[in-house]
């Protein structure tokens, strides 16, 4: 996720002599990588999924107090909490919470006498530069503190609240609440909710508000909030309704469970300040959990070894220490905003590293000689398999791997929280999307030809489905032999057999389908193609017609005629009627010419063959 940091703001925090180029650079040689600088002022930063403290100007600040003295700046902390002295008054508001496990931690003010009104420039400025529109002063601070300290919040019009009662629980499938965006959303069963006293819903969480409940031109008292909500179920809530905020994507990542309350004093501190409002309630401070410190064991020894090179404990210490963490004796304790981050000496050795720099440790390639491959590379099958089905006019479809249950097959798995109903099952074929994707473009051509590599999902193996890769190809507009000639040459081209078995099946409206597992196509690719030197010798070239019936398959004829002679050289299919098959046999003995009369026997041979094995006969 990319984030927009002023370096105007981060100076807030730190008092530094390195320039806005300077920062991008340590940045991203040591921490998160700048993208770019927008109007010499800005900074857009990628940060990594695990690093949710990085979203704001306070984590960024704090990396800066790590990065710009490796770098050889200076950094001097230099912000002061903003907090306020009394929590205090008549008001109250009653929270009761269903389960623990939805809110590990609920905080929450009172502020009277508020005048609602628009915010100082700066405040807007700022707001602007990271692509927040400014509203007035009460919403412009919950975003503000949002950007700044990472801890995203939200205020109530208390007045608005019935009875002064909110219940937090989880919604019931199909109940309705219209956001502040003015959208009406009908929730899953499961999303965060808050109701009032009156049962109404009045804030989908970790999300948006309700517009019932917004601070508007004539609030004067408003409740200020502060929460940790469980990151998963705010993740599945958001993507379920499609709908991504700033404070869902803080949420999703987890928050500091201990910065809830230094976020609520300063974000009611500034809020009194801009409104000219006042306190009026307790503090409000409902902990779901328990938090502990984390610490871990530092071993000097095992960070030298993971980096490969020595790295001081001097520098190990003072670097761990400038990231924020405490060192008492051999044990490390995390800081409360790394606390779902770090978990072993591992995840410290790299935090050394990082600041020491990758770049300054030693570069030895790998000893030993190189491992022999005797497994065929599937990759490199995968793309021969998808060039020559290209060149031969075929066009890669790229589908879901969830399907609508039409499309879904015999004991296909159910999706648990399906984006929508055409997306509940996990496919166990290919085949009937590629077959919708050809009837949806029936007005491109008469012919069409595509295909699709990829895997199915059939019932479970342990805890996950088994996933078989599989090729599957569908055509309209083109000869049932010129399509079965297109799969046989792709199997020549990979070296396949060519009594691999495939079925070709027909469709309405001229369509035809084949799909065959491309785990056993790899592992019936043979060792490797063998150049066989020319003959001198002419070979004979003969057709037999045979009476096929039921009884056997084409590729079972095809192995029991290749394997009754090695003389026999080639077989081929010639043509089809009714229940008459004719092949084309070439016969060649590379030791001398071949005679009419030993092809003659060969051919007796493999009748004898085909009729042991299959009732199959010689056509009079």
């Amino acid at each position: 996720m990319n984030v927009l940091i002023p370096f105007s703001w981060l100076k807030d925090y730190v008092k530094t002599n390195a320039e806005v180029r300077d920062v991008a650079k340590a940045l991203s040689e040591h921490s998160f990588s700048v993208e770019k600088i927008i109007d010499d002022d800005v900074l857009e930063i990628e940060v990594t999924p695990n690093r949710g403290d990085g979203l704001s100007v306070l984590g960024i600040a704090r990396e800066l107090m790590a990065v710009l003295p490796a770098k050889g700046f200076s950094a001097e902390w230099v912000k002061k909490p903003f907090s306020v002295k009394k929590y205090s008054g008549k008001d109250r508001i009653k929270v009761t919470i269903s389960d623990n496990s939805l809110v590990p931690r609920f905080s929450a003010v009172v502020i009277d006498k508020v005048k609602v009104k628009e915010s100082p420039a700066q405040i807007k400025e700022r707001l602007s530069k990271v692509g927040i529109r400014a509203i007035n002063n009460v919403v412009d601070v919950t975003n503000y503190c949002m950007i700044e300290l990472g801890q995203p919040m939200h205020a109530f019009d208390y007045d608005k609240i019935a009875g002064h009662k909110m219940a937090v629980r989880e919604s019931k499938k199909g109940e309705e609440i219209v956001t502040l965006d003015g959208v009406k959303r009908i929730l899953p069963e499961g999303v965060i909710v808050i109701e009032d006293g009156d049962g109404k819903l009045i804030d989908l969480c970790g999300i948006m508000g309700g517009l019932n409940s917004e601070v508007d031109e004539n609030t004067t008292k408003v409740l200020l909030f502060v929460q940790v909500y469980d990151p998963v179920r705010i993740r599945k809530s958001s993507m379920s309704l499609g709908h991504r905020t700033e404070a869902a994507l803080r949420f999703e990542k987890g928050v500091d469970f201990e910065s809830v309350i230094p976020s609520l004093q300063t974000a009611a501190g500034l809020l009194t300040e801009l409104s000219g409002g006042e306190v009026s309630s307790e503090l409000i401070d409902l902990t779901g959990t328990v938090y502990t410190k984390k610490h871990i064991k530092i071993d000097y020894e095992k960070i030298n070894k993971i980096a490969g090179t020595e790295i001081k404990k001097d520098f190990v210490n003072a670097t761990l220490t400038s990231l924020g963490f405490v060192i008492k004796g051999s044990d490390v304790y995390v800081p409360s905003w790394r606390y779902d981050d770090i978990d072993i000496i591992e995840d410290l050795a790299e935090e050394v590293i990082r600041i020491y720099g990758y770049q300054k440790l030693p570069n030895e390639l790998p000893g030993g000689t190189l491992p022999h491959r005797i497994k065929v590379d599937n990759f490199v099958l995968e793309d021969k398999a998808k060039d020559f089905l290209k060149h031969m006019g075929f066009f890669e479809c790229y589908n879901y791997s969830a399907v609508p249950g039409s499309m879904a097959g015999h004991g296909a798995l159910k999706v648990k929280n399906p984006l929508n109903a055409d997306l509940e099952y996990l496919r166990t074929s290919l085949t009937p999307k590629l077959l919708d994707v050809l009837n949806k473009n029936k007005g491109y051509s008469e012919t069409v030809k595509i295909f699709e590599l990829s895997s199915v999902y059939l019932s479970k193996k342990g805890d996950l489905p088994e996933q078989p890769h599989v090729l599957g190809m569908a055509t309209r507009g083109i000869d049932f032999l010129v399509f079965k000639g297109i799969v046989e040459a792709l199997f020549e081209e990979l070296g396949v057999k060519a009594d691999f078995p495939f079925e070709i099946t027909e469709h309405p409206g001229g369509v035809l389908s084949c799909e065959v597992s491309f785990d056993e196509l790899v592992n019936a690719v043979g060792s490797g193609r063998v150049y066989s030197p020319l003959t001198g010798f002419n070979s004979i070239k003969e057709d037999i017609t045979i009476i096929v019936g039921d009884a056997a398959s084409f590729s079972e004829i095809i192995s029991v005629v290749s394997g009754t002679d090695v003389r026999v050289n080639k077989v081929t299919f010639k043509d089809i009627y009714e229940d008459a098959l004719t092949l084309s046999i070439e016969f060649l003995d590379r030791t001398k010419q071949i005679t009419s009369e030993e092809t003659k026997a060969i051919r007796n041979e493999i009748m004898k063959s085909l009729e042991s094995k299959y009732g199959i006969k010689l056509k009079s």
